[in-house]
């Protein structure tokens, strides 16, 4: 009689578990000046030239930072914010991690001043550890910078920041994280510096 119960619970699990799933992006795409509507992952059936071809578009897990020739991918889920005011900067905001660009040009600050800037705003007194950073990129070569390790509303937090650079053109990359209770880096951190380290460029 017990298998009943265990049943319908598996069920409603499953039901519950494939209503909280998204809807996929709806996109437009035009092939030979013809409009198609479809959702990310479905294939259509398109006319190219009087023949038809199946058609399938997938939407990738990352967006494209692209600015004045820095540019990296980072998750498609983290929001965008840009500041135009001087000196101009980006936030890309996850749940746990976080990128920022500044702009670098005039004046150019040192990845320990603004490392500074940082932890007096949101360590509010509290013990900071500062160490050596380092970001391998298969583009970039090896980056290195600050980071400073702290604890923020009681728990530990992590912020990075690297300075970037090709000729007049400059910026500051921070990274951010909120770390576990081990001092663990997040699994959304993990992924997004792995991709940063792949795509990075500038």
């Amino acid at each position: 009689m017990r298998t009943t119960p265990m049943l319908i619970a598996a069920l409603l699990g499953t039901l519950c578990s494939t209503a909280s799933n998204e809807p996929p992006t709806q996109l437009r795409i035009e092939v030979d000046g013809k409009p198609y509507v479809t959702t990310a992952g479905a294939t259509i059936d398109a006319d190219v030239g009087g023949r038809r071809v199946k058609l399938r578009v997938e939407e990738l897990p990352w967006r494209r930072f692209a600015q004045g020739g820095l540019q990296f991918d980072y998750p498609r889920h983290f929001p965008w914010e840009s500041d135009p005011s001087p000196p101009r900067s980006w936030t890309l905001d996850g749940n746990d991690a976080v990128i920022m660009v500044f702009d670098n040009t005039l004046p150019k600050r040192k990845a320990e001043d603004l490392a500074g800037d940082i932890e007096k705003a949101i360590a509010r007194g509290a013990h900071v550890e500062r160490s050596k950073a380092v970001l391998r990129t298969d583009k970039a070569g090896i980056l290195t910078g600050v980071v400073s390790t702290m604890e923020v509303a009681g728990s530990p937090f992590s912020n990075e920041v690297f300075v970037l650079g090709k000729g007049d053109l400059s910026w500051l990359l921070v990274l951010q994280d909120a770390l576990g209770d081990d001092g663990a880096h997040s699994s959304e951190y993990t992924e997004m510096r792995k991709r940063l380290s792949a795509t990075l460029e500038f």
